[in-house]
């Protein structure tokens, strides 16, 4: 087992440590291993100090990463019911949406003297040696936390493990009392939210869902006292959270919106409360996250406009209090997101840039925020810099982005979250470089890229995260050396782009391998296709195109863009062997595609689209194109290649008759 602790706690966690080798039981601090052992489990010494300290978030963030929530438990710092670390309440998604992580076990606590410490040893040693698995629970605060506003307002729900007969009875119970007496709301409440029976669990809250959200709806708010509606939207955010974790994001919305009238009607109670401004900002937070995440972007717009209403109001009354301008801040980068996801690149670039210089200013130093996360918002403002064609600089963000990232593993050797990021930023910035013809370039990039990513995966080869990024940059580099000749290379690459799209997936998750094949499929059909092997082609083709179809039908969105490339690399061979007539049928296939990737779309489907209507003979449509591209500086060797065969072709035609 691992014992993880700020270095504040250093002595604690060699005390207990030395506790349980004196039971048998094989125990590691976390700086004198890694991440790699996947069966240990990790006890976490959680205090003040565990909260600042960044090491300790590090080895947090890579272990979850690496290896999810289930191996973790917490040890309180003379408390049973601690705050715990940022990195084991709220991750944020690549998407910009946060997502509660379960809250782990808390097992007891340690205080200032020896028994507590032989108390918590014995009952590891204990759980260990008859193996129970990760239920170990003695005492569990289930309080919710407020997230030091890393989190933009997220709040870390209590979402536990196992549960037993006698708890879920007793909870029943607690059910039927309330409803004869309405004094008994109060307790209920307060036990859900505060005291929940230990080992409790996401299930039984879903249990208790349907009944809560009828009972509680039903009830009008005006009567009730601050601290009752309090414990009321507490619960709700539980709800939600505990419905949407479970799939149910109607249900989800319900009770975040519930959440939401509460907070508000506090707030109207209360106006000059900057807690309850707070906490309102914080139930719009969780509205506009959840309605982006089930992609209603326009009620996700909307409450995301209140929490960033909110977040200035904050600012205005405390300016400067760093943490409510990181909210500012982050509610900028939300609403950079939404635009961007709405087809408008130049607001977003604008409230990206608002986003940095807030985050730049001093917020780092301040320990509000890390270099992460301003390097994840110089990732996001790059991508609209792109989309809006500014390709240079989109690159040079790129560039900023990634001697953020270097810098941070710098101070952290060896974090694969960190490794992750720099290799998916190189990958960013090659694709760039690729566009601007800067080949030599991308190919330093992507293959130091590789070598890391090839490395984590095949230390952890179940983590899809890696398997998704490896076979994104092979699909890069295979058709950045195809396009440069280097056909032994493309070969190569996409054989091991084969193999892992061969892999069976344990999860039954088969969204991500179909992914995989289309991207596989389709670089061998283009491997084939420059060969001459027109027949090998069509087969490798269709098989992308059936792999690419049912991506798109599992949400895999990004798999559009690869299935237009078979559809085009399809037609392409069945042209080779005569078939104009199916040939021209594929390419209307391609530019089909083409047409359902949501605007602004990257300018190497416009390369595709251009290159396809010149080979369905609409001439004046490809040039159109062609030149709105060459005025962003668009340059990648393969769309100068195409069009100067074309050029040459027609210069041929053009010349005059020599004779002879």
């Amino acid at each position: 087992m691992i014992i993880a602790a700020a270095s504040a706690d250093e002595a604690r966690a060699e005390r207990l440590k030395q506790a349980l080798l004196d039971r048998g039981v094989r125990a590691v601090l976390s700086a004198e291993v890694g991440v790699a052992e996947k069966k240990a489990r990790l006890f976490v010494l959680s205090s003040p100090a565990a909260l600042k300290c960044q090491t300790l978030n590090n080895f947090l963030e890579d272990f979850t990463w690496s290896h999810g929530m289930r191996h973790i438990h917490i040890v309180g710092v003379e408390t049973e019911r601690p705050v715990l670390p940022m990195a084991l309440r709220a991750e944020r998604r690549s998407n910009g949406s946060f997502w509660t992580l379960p809250r782990p076990p808390v097992i007891g606590a340690l205080y200032n003297d020896e028994t507590s410490v032989e108390i918590i040893a014995d009952e590891i040693a204990h759980e260990c040696s008859s193996d129970a698995g990760i239920t170990l629970a003695r005492t569990v605060a289930s309080s919710v936390a407020h997230r030091p506003l890393a989190t933009g307002l997220a709040t870390a729900c209590a979402l536990l493990l196992g549960v037993t007969v006698w708890q879920a009875d007793q909870i029943s119970a607690y059910q039927d009392e309330a409803a004869q007496a309405q004094a008994f709301t109060s307790r209920l409440l307060t036990d859900i939210t505060e005291n929940l029976p230990r080992a409790a669990s996401q299930e039984t809250l879903i249990r208790l869902a349907d009944e809560l959200t009828r009972t509680y709806l039903e009830t009008s708010v005006a009567g009730l006292s601050d601290d009752e509606l309090g414990r009321r939207a507490r619960l709700f955010n539980l709800i939600g959270e505990a419905r949407d974790v479970h799939g149910q994001p109607e249900e989800a919305r319900e009770a975040f919106l519930a959440a939401f009238e509460m907070t508000e009607a506090l707030l109207n109670r209360a106006p000059n409360n900057l807690q309850r401004v707070y906490d309102h900002a914080q139930s719009a937070y969780w509205v506009g996250n959840q309605a982006y995440r089930s992609g209603d972007i326009a009620t996700a717009g909307d409450y995301m406009d209140i929490y960033a209403e909110l977040a200035e109001t904050l600012v205005a009354r405390e300016p400067d209090n760093p943490s409510y301008q990181a909210e500012r801040g982050y509610a900028a980068l939300n609403l950079g997101v939404i635009d961007l996801d709405t087809g408008n690149p130049v607001s977003a670039t604008a409230l990206f840039e608002e986003a940095v210089d807030i985050f730049e200013n001093g917020l780092i130093e301040a320990h509000v925020i890390g270099l992460s996360d301003l390097g994840n918002t110089l990732g996001w403002l790059a991508d609209a810099q792109r989309d809006a064609g500014a390709l240079r600089d989109a690159l040079a963000t790129r560039e900023r982005e990634l001697s953020l990232y270097r810098q941070d593993l710098e101070q952290s050797p060896g974090v694969s979250r960190l490794l992750l990021n720099v290799a998916h930023t190189q990958g960013e910035i090659a694709g760039i470089a690729t566009e601007l013809g800067e080949d030599e370039r991308s190919a330093e990039l992507l293959d130091e890229a590789l070598d890391t990513v090839n490395a984590l995966f095949t230390q952890s080869p179940e983590n899809d995260s890696y398997g998704r990024i490896y076979v994104q940059l092979i699909y890069q580099r295979a058709r950045l050396a195809m396009s440069r000749g280097e056909m032994v290379r493309a070969q190569l690459l996409i054989g091991e782009a084969r193999r892992l799209a061969a892999r069976t997936n344990e999860s039954v998750e088969n969204d991500t391998l179909y992914l995989t094949r289309t991207w596989a499929m389709t670089l061998a059909g283009e491997l084939a296709l420059r060969a001459g092997s027109y027949e090998t082609a069509i087969v490798e083709a269709t098989q992308a195109i059936s792999a690419g179809e049912k991506s798109i039908a599992n949400g895999k969105e990004i798999a559009r863009s690869a299935l237009a490339n078979a559809y085009y690399v399809r037609g392409q061979a069945l042209s080779a062997l005569g078939r104009q007539g199916e040939a021209e049928t594929m390419y209307r296939s391609a530019l089909n595609q083409l047409g359902m990737i949501a605007e602004p779309r990257r300018l190497a489907a416009a390369d595709l689209e251009s290159r396809i209507y010149w080979r369905l003979g609409d001439i004046a449509q490809a040039m159109q194109v062609r030149r709105a591209l060459e005025a962003r500086g668009y340059a990648s060797r393969g769309f100068t290649q195409f069009w100067d065969e074309i050029d040459q072709a027609d210069t041929a035609q053009a010349a005059p008759y020599q004779g002879g």
